[in-house]
């Protein structure tokens, strides 16, 4: 499964929170890439994993990174997979 985990930085904390990101989620098993954004959110994380049990470790790792205030992580998923006959 393809999980897009999204998360937000608590300001006072941003630098922290951004290094740590970058340093520690990289290196975790089945992601795919991590990416600085604008907008509504502040990091979003591609990460695939064997079932949605895997998508919300993945969200609690980032929630305990010191400075992520929250995160929202979307399911995607193939969309033949779903309707096929």
């Amino acid at each position: 499964m393809l999980f897009i985990t999204f998360a937000n930085i608590e300001s006072k904390r941003e630098k922290e929170a951004y290094l740590a990101v970058a340093e520690k989620i990289p290196k975790l098993s089945g992601v795919k890439g991590v990416y600085l954004t604008f907008g509504a959110r502040d990091v979003v994380v591609l990460h695939e994993g064997p079932d949605l049990k895997s998508g919300v470790q993945m969200a609690v790792k980032l929630r305990n990174i010191p400075g992520i205030i929250n995160t929202e992580t979307i399911v995607c998923m193939d969309i033949e997979q779903v309707f096929a006959p």
